[in-house]
């Protein structure tokens, strides 16, 4: 698991969006603070200000967000959480899991961070984070081949969850099917680009 700041979930208060889907406090509802919260601290999401996410939800009140850096004025992700900004929240937003990338045969990271570094001295290595992500669940369905070259498999679409549908994935290069339950993403090999 990453290193990455728990307490940027930590936050019990649902987050104000604006019309782009980024955090806005300015648009919060301010609650009454008794004395059973006195540790409340409204800057607990301030971290999120300005991030741009997607979220998709599960059944138990889970959540499934992917984060965005959008330009150089939002906050910036280390090279590691940077590829892999998709996590599974659960009701107290606390983190169940961080994506796990699968892209055995497709991309070589090694290969990748050092093409980077060669290309931009001051650079951590490749950024190839997720930036798109469905808002429904499919599940793959094998079906007759009576083409030759017709797809072995088709992909139905669901506005809901049930175990072993899964939610798409796209990076800069390629597609991904994302399992909500374990929080692998297998690259398929399909380019986007």
């Amino acid at each position: 698991m990453t290193n990455f700041n728990r307490s940027w979930f930590s936050n019990a208060r649902p987050l104000p969006l604006n019309a782009e889907g980024r955090v806005d406090f300015s648009l919060e509802r301010r609650q009454e603070v008794s004395a059973l919260q006195n540790d409340f601290s409204p800057k607990n999401g301030e971290r999120f200000k300005g991030w741009l996410f997607d979220s998709v939800s599960m059944p138990d009140g889970d959540r499934v967000i992917t984060l965005y850096k959008w330009d150089d004025d939002d906050p910036e992700l280390s090279l590691h959480d940077m590829n892999h900004n998709v996590f599974r929240l659960n009701k107290n937003n606390e983190i169940v899991w961080q994506v796990r990338r699968d892209e055995r045969g497709y991309v070589n990271w090694e290969s990748c961070h050092k093409h980077a570094k060669l290309e931009y001295p001051n650079s951590e290595g490749c950024k190839d984070p997720f930036y798109g992500m469905s808002e429904k669940f499919f599940e793959e369905r094998e079906q007759p081949n009576k083409k030759i070259l017709a797809p072995a498999v088709e992909e139905v679409w669901f506005d809901t969850y049930a175990l072993g549908r899964m939610l798409w994935l796209s990076t800069g290069w390629y597609g991904y099917h994302l399992d909500p339950e374990t929080g692998v993403a297998v690259c398929t090999g399909q380019q986007v680009r």
